[in-house]
């Protein structure tokens, strides 16, 4: 078993550093279309392996960090890719099944966690509640713009672009949050630091970017 987790984790390894580089890039080429398009799709596979790898090793090594971290970042990465695939709701689009089991299926991970961190709070364990509260209650945040959005309660026509950059960008914080996190025996870096840098650098992007798509539509 240990060879096949060795393997895994060289996988997770490779995968997460074309992750990396080419959210990166796609943020960097996010204006040129033709550059963007590719290289995002590359992101999305590349965090699909990094997703399911994560999902086995935090569960081969009762890592509640890596499993919690790996899904809500992933959560994002492809509600973010399949809200390119919604841009008809306004005109009476069906939502596909693919993004009702998606969304069925990270809610209920989500309530989960949320249940979870009720039992670590009542067994004391105060460190694993707030994980359990922070990563489930954004989550079922999240599944509540989504659901709104898939009954077409809609602010912006552009919805579906704003979805792709907010929930993107926040798939990339994640994924960088987990490699500071998860590496940061050999960066040394403050460990507050660690976990709040991706959200300093990225959040103001963010908001950056919504705002500017909210006022060009």
């Amino acid at each position: 078993m240990e060879s096949i987790f060795f393997y895994v984790r060289l996988l997770h390894i490779i995968l997460g550093s074309v992750a990396l580089l080419t959210g990166f890039l796609a943020i960097v080429f996010r204006n040129k279309t033709k550059i963007h398009k590719p290289i995002g799709k590359i992101y999305v596979y590349a965090m699909t392996v990094v997703y399911f790898s994560a999902l086995f090793m935090s569960i081969y090594h009762q890592n509640i960090f890596l499993f919690f971290i790996a899904n809500f970042t992933y959560f994002m990465c492809i509600t973010a890719f399949r809200s390119l695939s919604l841009k008809g709701i306004l005109k009476g689009q069906k939502i596909p099944l693919l993004d009702k089991i998606i969304e069925g299926f990270f809610f209920l991970l989500h309530l989960t966690f949320v249940a979870i961190g009720v039992y670590a709070l009542i067994q004391k364990n105060t460190d694993a509640a707030i994980l359990c509260f922070v990563f489930g209650g954004i989550g079922l945040r999240l599944n509540y713009t989504n659901l709104k959005r898939f009954q077409g309660k809609i602010k912006h026509k552009n919805y579906w672009l704003l979805g792709h950059i907010g929930n993107m960008l926040g798939s990339y914080i994640g994924a960088i949050t987990a490699f500071l996190v998860n590496n940061n025996v050999w960066l040394k870096l403050p460990t507050v630091l660690s976990w709040l840098l991706p959200t300093m650098l990225l959040v103001p992007l963010i908001i950056f970017e919504l705002k500017k798509h909210k006022k060009s539509f």
